[in-house]
């Protein structure tokens, strides 16, 4: 299984302008279990953020020598799968080296939006994700899921998911479910694609999707089920980030403060920034309460 064929897709519903309007936001929030805005960051930093990644994609052999960088075009027959191709490794630990990696999950647009939605100060989570989709991959399109079964913690965290540059429907934009989280918990099947577990909505399921725009950002709350569209393009590859949040009073789990899978630690990803960079275990001024994840 890789992602649900979907029959009823809407429009995502802008949120942009209830930036202002703090009680409206949070209304829509818990009504829909995502907010969509347009714009939230400046193309700038997400196009610097796109570059480096693509830099490393070449240094790695994964893009055609004859295409312009930022463009994001494949070597002709590569494919290279998270978790399951051996090069993916290191092609990933260098991409959590990036400080744009990171330092994008903490845009002062961000954390202000959430600041409002929240209505109290932000925790955001060190686990930054970044995908890198292949267009022959199908099979391993990421499968509708809820984040919280791969988080812990608390329920209220929520999810940025930030495409790096323009990301119309056909080259694998996210959709979400409206109105899902409010099903609780779902069980999971096993399934292909990023994360190795799906759950199953009805086929009448209502999707909200779209294409993208350089800056445009997207948050779900960790109970609404989303999923990957098909990366349909001949050759493009499809990056994007996940930045994950929550309320800072509520408990968060242990592991959402390590680097994403575990390649390598914070002292190899910090290894090349300034020794007195403020990012650096940025979590860890703060009166956190922590749990131990459950093995």
């Amino acid at each position: 299984m890789a992602n649900q064929t979907m029959q009823n897709v809407e429009p995502f519903l802008d949120s942009t302008r209830l930036l202002n309007a703090p009680e409206a936001l949070r209304t829509r929030a818990a009504e829909q279990g995502y907010l969509f805005f347009r714009s939230l960051l400046d193309s700038e930093s997400v196009l610097d953020l796109r570059r480096q990644i693509l830099e490393v994609c070449q240094q790695h052999g994964w893009l055609a020598e004859d295409a312009s960088l930022i463009d994001g075009v494949s070597k002709k027959g590569s494919l290279f799968i998270e978790s399951a191709s051996p090069e993916w490794g290191n092609f990933y630990t260098d991409v959590q080296r990036l400080r744009a990696f990171n330092a994008l999950a903490l845009h002062p647009a961000i954390i202000t939006m959430l600041e409002k939605l929240f209505d109290e100060e932000v925790l955001p989570h060190a686990r930054n994700i970044c995908r890198v989709i292949f267009p022959n991959a199908i099979a391993h399109t990421t499968p509708p899921h809820q984040d919280n079964f791969y988080i812990g913690g608390t329920d209220e965290t929520w999810t940025a998911w930030i495409p790096a540059g323009d990301c119309p429907a056909s080259l694998g934009s996210l959709a979400v479910a409206p109105g899902s989280h409010k099903l609780g918990k779902l069980d999971t099947v096993k399934a292909t694609g990023a994360g190795g577990n799906a759950v199953v909505l009805e086929e009448e399921t209502v999707w909200a999707g779209g294409d993208f725009a350089c800056g445009d950002v997207l948050i779900c709350h960790s109970l609404t089920a989303h999923q990957g569209q098909d990366n349909e393009s001949e050759d493009r590859l499809r990056i994007s980030l996940d930045y994950r949040y929550q309320p800072r009073s509520l408990p968060v789990r242990d592991d959402s403060l390590e680097p994403h899978m575990h390649f390598t630690d914070w002292t190899d990803i910090y290894s090349g920034w300034a020794a007195d960079d403020p990012l650096k275990y940025y979590w860890q001024e703060w009166d956190l309460q922590v749990n131990a994840r459950q093995q």
